[in-house]
């Protein structure tokens, strides 16, 4: 199951809070990835994850063009966004039914 909410006008102070529900724990992202943190079943907080630091979107772009990284975001990411938002449409559609996403 999928739940989505979003905000486009809020206090300056509203950032980005990406939760993902697992079985045996729980992911919050923010939507530009500026931290990653992780709390496990049985544990009581979240946890930072530690990243190595980003090089950036462009620079990320340049690299792999050069052939220097392999590609972080292949076409298959893409397609996982569309068939999501096909299933938040579909569900939308249904008064909030929850659908399968293909």
């Amino acid at each position: 199951m999928r739940t989505l909410h979003g905000c486009g006008e809020a206090i300056p102070s509203c950032t980005s809070d990406i939760k993902v529900f697992c079985e045996q724990a729980i992911l919050r992202t923010g939507m530009w990835g500026e931290f990653l943190e992780i709390q496990k079943a049985g544990e009581a907080n979240l946890v930072p994850i530690t990243l190595p630091p980003s090089l950036g979107v462009w620079e990320q772009f340049l690299a792999v063009r050069e052939g220097r990284i392999p590609n972080p975001s292949p076409p298959e990411v893409g397609l996982r966004m569309a068939k999501l938002w096909d299933s938040i449409r579909a569900s939308a559609a249904n008064q909030g039914t929850p659908v399968k996403c293909e």
